[in-house]
């Protein structure tokens, strides 16, 4: 039918406006819907219209305003040469999970001939808080209490760092190497600034701590590290059984179509590379009806997924479902997922994982492991 309407694409209003005005500056009629006039500035959801005879027109403008995928960007974040696990950081708390997060590093390593550094922060704060006029007389008991506890840490890190030397020995690895370290101070700045040194290609980190109990369902610590690190992190649940990546036959990357996503698949690609699984590229769209904008991208990532993994097995799909949360869940236990890869972003799916009541169900239902990209 010539006159009629579609929905184009769904942006904060913002970014509806300047496509807005955009489209009416070449000629295409568009209006917005589900405008808040009360908040426009802060409001989102809010929906483009345009004529379908329009479509392509306007798809073009989209991609010249750099507000979708396009070949360009494809094209920037291809990767030139291949992309090895070289290193991988261990950080530890010495609970009863710390020796499966080290099955999970082991696992991968011996399928990379990585170096593995395990590494504990013990707190040190009463100390470093002490000005230098009183440090002749600082209590000296604490001083004392602040060494035994560096003491204890050290004897429990050598001891997780001996049972993979044994176990690389009696199962005559040749290729891994392991190594430890040890740092006072808060755990998350401390990780963080190891993670700047040592330059690791992966970061395996439990989803909880020993003190693990609070009402989120990553600790502060493994939040923070999320927030700030710029490494892949493999995030493990504290709840769920050792799973052989062996026998892991297919991955979900959850996408919401961040330009950033064509680097994370990159990465996916590499770290994936020994394993035989099959990728599922899903988004989860909560609109009901058609959405061109969403079927573009998807577009533009399946082409993409094709050039940059070869020959490996992708499923690409756009599934409308009124809430997310519900769509993953459903979708990983109709698929068997085994791993769930996704970008690190503020204010977007991760958000919903992580931080949100019914995402700590789903996560704790389903325990499994998470693959994470910035």
């Amino acid at each position: 039918m010539k006159d009629k309407m579609i929905t184009l694409a769904t942006y904060s209003y913002s970014k509806a406006q300047l496509l807005e005005t955009r489209l009416q500056s070449e000629g295409v009629e568009c209006y917005l819907k589900n405008l808040n006039l009360i908040q426009s500035a802060i409001g989102g959801g809010v929906k483009v219209r345009i004529r379908a005879e329009d479509l392509s027109r306007a798809l073009k403008i989209i991609e010249e305003l750099d507000l979708s995928y396009t070949q360009e960007d494809m094209e920037k974040a291809f990767p030139e040469k291949n992309v090895d696990v070289n290193r991988i950081l261990v950080p530890v708390d010495f609970s009863d999970f710390s020796p499966k997060i080290c099955d999970y590093a082991l696992g991968i390593a011996k399928k990379f001939n990585s170096d593995i550094l395990l590494f504990h922060t013990y707190f040190a704060s009463a100390i470093e808080s002490v000005p230098f006029s009183d440090s002749y007389t600082y209590n000296a008991t604490v001083v004392e209490v602040l060494s035994e506890v560096e003491k204890n840490a050290k004897a429990k890190l050598k001891e997780l760092y001996y049972d993979i030397k044994n176990r690389l020995e009696l199962e005559k690895i040749e290729g891994v190497e392991v190594d430890y370290a040890l740092s006072g101070g808060t755990a998350s700045s401390e990780i963080l600034n190891i993670c700047k040194k040592y330059q690791p290609d992966l970061m395996v980190m439990g989803s909880r701590g020993e003190t693990a109990g609070t009402s989120n369902l990553l600790g502060s610590v493994v939040s923070n590290v999320i927030e700030e690190a710029e490494v892949p992190i493999l995030i493990i649940s504290d709840q769920g059984e050792y799973v052989d990546f062996d026998e892991v036959q297919n991955i979900m990357y959850a996408t919401d179509f961040d330009k950033a996503d064509f680097h994370a698949i990159a990465n996916l690609k590499y770290i994936t590379r020994p394993y035989k699984m099959q990728i599922h590229c899903v988004h989860f769209e909560e609109e009901e009806g058609d959405n061109p904008m969403e079927e573009h991208r998807m577009h533009i990532l399946r082409k993409y997924l094709k050039r940059a993994l070869g020959n490996t097995d992708v499923s690409c799909r756009i599934i409308h479902i009124e809430d997310k949360m519900d769509g993953i869940e459903q979708y990983t236990k109709n698929h068997y997922i085994g791993l769930i890869a996704i970008l690190a972003r503020k204010h977007n799916l991760l958000q919903k994982m992580f931080f949100g009541q019914r995402s700590r169900k789903l996560f704790m239902k389903t325990h499994i492991p998470i693959l994470m990209f910035h």
